[in-house]
């Protein structure tokens, strides 16, 4: 995991915003950069031809609780895809 990658990934999720309005009550937000890291490290170890959307998915709704728009976790899970994979 290299910090930009970490940086490219957060920046994927704050232009999605799953949180929207919400994402200002969060202190500790800090950009998506936490979930970024959590998101790759997930995908490191998920198999599968859906991993980024799974690891997305999965730690999403885990760390906030929410219910997730299907289509727009297909459009960042494509651009976190193609992060990780410029690697």
């Amino acid at each position: 995991m290299h910090e930009e990658q970490i940086t490219q990934v957060a920046k994927v999720l704050e232009e999605w915003n799953p949180l929207g309005d919400v994402a200002n009550t969060f202190d500790e937000l800090a950009g998506y950069r936490y979930e970024a890291i959590d998101i790759i490290s997930t995908v490191e170890m998920l198999s599968g031809s859906n991993k980024v959307k799974d690891a997305i998915s999965q730690v999403l709704t885990e760390a906030f609780n929410i219910e997730l728009d299907q289509a727009d976790l297909d459009k960042a899970a494509k651009k976190v895809k193609r992060v990780l994979a410029a690697d």
